[in-house]
């Protein structure tokens, strides 16, 4: 064998290697993607805050790509989410380790704090986190609703976001997700055509509660990335009203065939609200953190 390790530079490849690799359950990675289209579309568009050279490690034996890692960068709270190790022979811890190295020595940006999201059938990538020293922080399940599930539902009490909710949205977000991947100004700078905040007022700009969701027309996909209730108007049937205007509007749009999101497994409260909602479980992810 003769293994080169390279910056990547070649997207369309490596999307054509990941979604090989992440159909399968046992050398799957959460959050990537599932089909080349919208693993390249990620990789150009919206893949870490560092420069997609600085970001991903591919492994060549001759011409074929047998093994990728990358870390999708967030520069400001220092930390990344771990695209791998994918390796075409699972054994090879060997070279998982000479990706990770190659890969952090690659970093022009300071991180101290790596996210692997692995699903439960990926033993060998579960086994290198824990080689690494990466900490089990508990299991995900990820979920899927498919338009032919969807139910009607009054949407009378369903806004859209406006100005006069912002400090009330901040607030809300910034209490119930402290430490997330969007923070609420971040939210409010994706709003757009297809990315949507709606809301349930309460009086003189305060809201009961939100849900954001994205829209992917081009890759037939929705996601419901956050949903919350203030904490004065739980158990009155405000979550599930949310969850069915965000199906409703994912599904108004006539590409979207299914619709995403993820959920702590010890959440039994919000899984009953999703699964009454019509999800079902597509994967079961574990959680490791490391922090350098």
């Amino acid at each position: 064998m003769n293994i080169r390790l390279n910056p990547l530079n070649d997207i369309e490849m490596l999307s054509l290697f990941l979604e090989e690799m992440n159909t399968v359950q046992e050398s799957h990675i959460g959050y990537c993607g599932d089909t080349k289209e919208e693993i390249a579309h990620t990789l150009y568009h919206e893949f870490s805050d560092a420069d997609i050279s600085q970001s991903f490690v591919v492994a060549y034996d001759e011409e074929n790509l047998i093994g990728a890692l990358g870390f999708d960068v967030d520069k400001e709270s220092k930390s990344a989410e771990v695209w791998g190790p994918f390796i075409k022979n699972k054994g090879d811890y060997q070279l998982a380790d000479s990706l990770w190295e190659k890969a952090n020595a690659l970093l022009t940006s300071e991180v101290n704090e790596f996210s692997f999201f692995i699903n439960i059938k990926n033993e060998f990538v579960q086994q290198f986190a824990i080689h690494k020293n990466a900490i089990n922080k508990g299991n995900h399940l990820l979920l899927k609703a498919f338009h032919n599930d969807l139910e009607e539902v009054d949407l009378a009490q369903i806004e859209s976001y406006d100005l006069a909710y912002r400090d009330s949205f901040m607030s809300l977000h910034k209490k119930n997700f402290p430490n997330t991947y969007f923070k609420a100004s971040e939210i409010l700078d994706r709003l757009s055509n297809h990315n949507h905040l709606l809301v349930i007022n309460e009086k003189e700009g305060r809201i009961k509660g939100y849900v954001y969701v994205e829209a992917n027309p081009e890759h037939k996909e929705g996601s419901i990335e956050y949903i919350t209730v203030a904490a004065d108007y739980q158990k009155q049937g405000i979550g599930t009203l949310l969850i069915r205007a965000a199906l409703s509007y994912l599904f108004s749009i006539n590409e979207i065939e299914e619709i995403s999101l993820s959920v702590a497994k010890e959440k039994d409260k919000a899984k009953r609200l999703y699964k009454a909602a019509g999800f079902k479980k597509v994967h079961e992810l574990i959680h490791y953190q490391l922090k350098e």
